[in-house]
């Protein structure tokens, strides 16, 4: 759906939070709406934006902000992160204000009851029931069972779906933990296979094993050598669980 649409689905519900930040991150300003979602015990007006952070998160900000930041035209540029066990889509803009020192506006609508996000108590992470995706100008919020291949792709991992590929700023390892499912598998250091999906798991050249899928618009993957007695055991599990998928 558009953004558009979604706003109007939500109607006075969904609330948008407003930061103003300097040209070096700290936060100069925010609407009462992202205050609350800070929490008065960030403090965070007059504050640098990475301080906001554990130490293991701050990497994980800069390159989040190096991103959005990097674009070239005045639009803004917008995508889906967690923070502070909230999903958020962020739209970082930058402003020009003669005679001030605010530089960036950040603004963010909470995703967290669309995506059915909750922490789990024994983990700690952040678990989602669908994943968020904006994608020029619209929203694509998928379930587990839409997803047939997960790809590796730097900072991001590539959603393949019969219909369409979509990208997520989320790493393969974040992938696994935020959606724990059975039906997702690891085959790969870059490749994550839906087993609902696979078709079966062969040769291909020399010592060579992929698996591919019953749908012929998702490409076949390559098993890691060491993966390959798991990946079989696990799709002999799944055809016996599931015969008549």
């Amino acid at each position: 759906m558009s953004l558009e649409q979604y706003l109007s689905e939500q109607g006075s519900s969904m609330e948008i939070g407003l930061v103003l930040l300097s040209e070096d991150w700290e936060v100069l300003g925010m609407n009462e709406h992202a205050l609350g979602v800070a929490g008065p015990d960030m403090a965070p007006v007059g504050r640098n934006l990475f301080q906001m952070h554990p130490p293991k998160s701050r990497e994980k900000v800069r390159g989040v902000l190096n991103e959005l930041s990097g674009v070239q035209e005045s639009r803004s540029r917008s995508m889906v992160i967690d923070f502070l066990g909230k999903v958020l889509m962020i739209s970082l803009s930058r402003l020009m204000v003669p005679g001030s020192a605010i530089a960036w506006a950040v603004s963010f609508m909470d995703l967290s009851e669309q995506t059915g996000a909750r922490t789990n108590p024994a983990s700690g992470h952040l678990e989602l029931k669908k994943m968020p995706i904006y994608e020029n100008g619209a929203f694509h919020f998928l379930s587990a069972d839409e997803v047939h291949l997960i790809e590796a792709d730097g900072n991001y991992c590539r959603i393949h779906t019969p219909r369409k590929k979509f990208y997520l700023l989320m790493s393969l390892k974040a992938v696994l933990e935020r959606f724990p499912t059975a039906d997702f598998l690891k085959v790969h250091k870059s490749f994550v296979v839906n087993l609902r999906h696979v078709k079966a798991i062969g040769p291909a050249g020399e010592s060579r094993m992929t698996v591919s899928f019953h749908d012929p618009a998702i490409p076949a993957v390559p098993v890691s050598r060491r993966l390959v007695p798991a990946v079989k055991k696990a799709l002999s599990s799944a055809i016996t669980v599931r015969p008549s998928d």
